[in-house]
Formats: structure tokens, C-alpha cells, sequence
């Protein structure tokens, strides 16, 4: 076979393992709209691919930066917090209206490359949480070896 097919196959079969890892849910990952069994709500998330990193964007107003959980793997990024209601109504209120939601939450998101899970950089500012993520090269080759 040509270096050129070799090539090419081997491109096709990393694309296909990358879109398999991209569609494949398991019981540890997210759910139906990334909401894990038992969460309240689940915070909007972008996501980019700024060719040699990532940036996610999440939504968390009302949280502090204390009150998130931020777990990196090679090829997953988890998050997970708590709202806390908070009601500052005096005396008694009729509650005409209740559009904030409350409580836990946990979004994975699953990355087609992998990260450096050691130069993560995160900040929250004014209720939005950016996460930069460098790729981590990984040569993906053919090794030819020697049998005994």
C-alpha cells in the first residue's frame, strides 16, 4: 500500500475515534442537555477550538468562585457548583413569580483532543467562568516492532 494511503487511513481512523469519543455518552458523563442525574439546573456553556487551545465560556451568575468544583482531564472538563437560594423578601411574600433556578449543578463537557491538564487557566468574572485549555500534542504514529 502507498504512503499515501497509509496516510490517509490512518486520518480516517483518527477522525472516526474522535467523533466516536465525541458522540459516546457513558454513565459518568452528561445526560440530556448536560444535565447529570440529580442536577437542579445546568449553566450555558460555549465552547471554542482556537486550533492549539480551547475556551470555554460558562454562565454562572450569583456564584462565587469558592462555590465551583473545576476538574480537568486529558479529555474532559467537569464543573460543578451550588446556587443558593436567595430570598431576601421581608415578612411575608406572595411569590408571584420564580424564574431563577437553585441548587446543584455539573456539566461535563468531553474535548476531541486532548489538554495539559497542568496549564489550565480559569477566572470568573462577574458571573462568567472562561477556562483556557492547551492542547496537549500526542504523536499518533505507526512503531514497528521487533518480535522475539
Amino acid at each position: 500500500m502507498s504512503r499515501k494511503k497509509d496516510e490517509t487511513f490512518d486520518m480516517l481512523f483518527s477522525m472516526k475515534n474522535k467523533m466516536d469519543r465525541f458522540f459516546s455518552i457513558s454513565e459518568s458523563d452528561s445526560g440530556p442537555f448536560g444535565l447529570q442525574p440529580g442536577s437542579h439546573w445546568s449553566p450555558a456553556v460555549d465552547l471554542f477550538d482556537l486550533g492549539d487551545e480551547y475556551r470555554v465560556v460558562i454562565e454562572i451568575p450569583g456564584i462565587e468562585k469558592e462555590q465551583v468544583e473545576l476538574s480537568v482531564y486529558a479529555d474532559k472538563v467537569v464543573i460543578k457548583g451550588r446556587r443558593e437560594e436567595s430570598f431576601d423578601v421581608a415578612g411575608r411574600a406572595e411569590v408571584l413569580c420564580l424564574e431563577r433556578v437553585y441548587g446543584r449543578f455539573e456539566r461535563v463537557i468531553l474535548l476531541l483532543d486532548p489538554v495539559d491538564a497542568e496549564h489550565v487557566k480559569a477566572t470568573l468574572k462577574n458571573g462568567v467562568l472562561t477556562i483556557r485549555l492547551i492542547k496537549k500534542n500526542i504523536e499518533i504514529g505507526k512503531k514497528n516492532i521487533a518480535i522475539e
